[in-house]
């Protein structure tokens, strides 16, 4: 079964890679200057009783960057290290069905609708289990997902939006504190 997972990890990974490449010559032909740099703020990283959930958000952060930056490759890779480490925690199935169906979505949109929901598993885990270092804000978009608005977690206190990556990068508000 583990060289079954490993030969469809291969054949996605090679296909994300073609994508990327498609991606790559599409961007080399249409304007550069949406390009979104955003600069790393300096925070005190996000500590929760159990290590396993910090993978968690560890790879939901990286996952968070590539939808900033519009980046459906990005977003794809770091949903498999997001299904990875979802395998050290239980009762997290929606978690995984989620970055699986991201790892094999190439539609930015429809990627970043996974990782509403996504964000919503873990904006709850984190509310239930608590801080012990750090802190974490709820952020919310009033007009994702179609005007239905969606919420994420993040470690700023300033707004990036995942959502809209360049074309509305700080739409939206911080909702909430999680300490």
């Amino acid at each position: 079964m583990n060289k079954l997972k490993m030969i469809v990890l291969l054949v996605v990974l090679a296909g994300c890679k073609q994508q990327a490449t498609k991606e790559q010559e599409h961007a080399a032909h249409t304007k550069t200057d949406t390009t979104v740099i955003v600069s790393k703020p300096v925070f005190q990283p996000l500590r929760l009783e159990n290590p396993a959930h910090e993978l968690l958000l560890e790879t939901y952060w990286q996952l968070q960057a590539a939808l900033v930056e519009s980046n459906a490759f990005g977003a794809r890779k770091a949903a498999l290290l997001l299904e990875e480490a979802t395998k050290q925690v239980k009762n997290k199935k929606v978690i995984v069905e989620k970055a699986i169906a991201i790892l094999q979505e190439a539609d930015l949109e429809k990627q970043r609708n996974h990782f509403s929901v996504i964000s919503q598993e873990l904006i709850q885990l984190v509310e239930s289990e608590g801080i012990r270092e750090g802190a974490a804000y709820v952020a919310f978009c009033p007009m994702a997902m179609e005007d239905k608005g969606a919420y994420w977690l993040t470690q700023e206190k300033e707004v990036i939006n995942p959502y809209f990556g360049a074309s509305m990068l700080t739409c939206g508000s911080i909702e909430k504190t999680l300490e």
